[in-house]
């Protein structure tokens, strides 16, 4: 065996064990031994990198030459991975009143009109 067949042979087999490490960052909710920083909000339906699983099956690795290459094709992979700001569009906002108000009982008109009568 060459040197350069065992250098192929090599790089393939670190690639798969950091695949599989990457792959065990999402099961350990860090990354290696750094946490992952948590959502701010209680929720039920799982932490904010493992909700749908589709970040996990989407990052994808490559060797190039003598490096390997780790990428994913979802937009918001690099959100998570580097930081980023996501702007609000009115659709966004629009969206997030009709839930809120699906939620929050309000209570009738009358209620708001009494109080100010009594204030004033």
């Amino acid at each position: 065996m060459n040197f350069e067949t065992f250098f192929k042979a090599f790089v393939k087999d670190v690639k798969t064990e950091l695949a599989d490490e990457f792959d065990r960052n999402f099961e350990r909710k860090a990354f290696f031994n750094e946490k992952w920083p948590g959502t701010g909000i209680p929720n039920n339906r799982g932490s904010l990198m493992m909700r749908s699983g589709g970040l996990r099956r989407a990052i994808k690795s490559s060797i190039n030459g003598n490096s390997i290459h780790f990428s994913s094709s979802r937009p918001d992979a690099s959100l998570h991975n580097e930081g980023g700001e996501i702007a609000v569009t009115p659709k966004m906002k629009k969206f997030f009143w009709a839930m809120y108000y699906t939620i929050i009982p309000q209570p009738p008109y009358f209620y708001f009109f009494l109080n100010f009568q009594s204030v004033v």
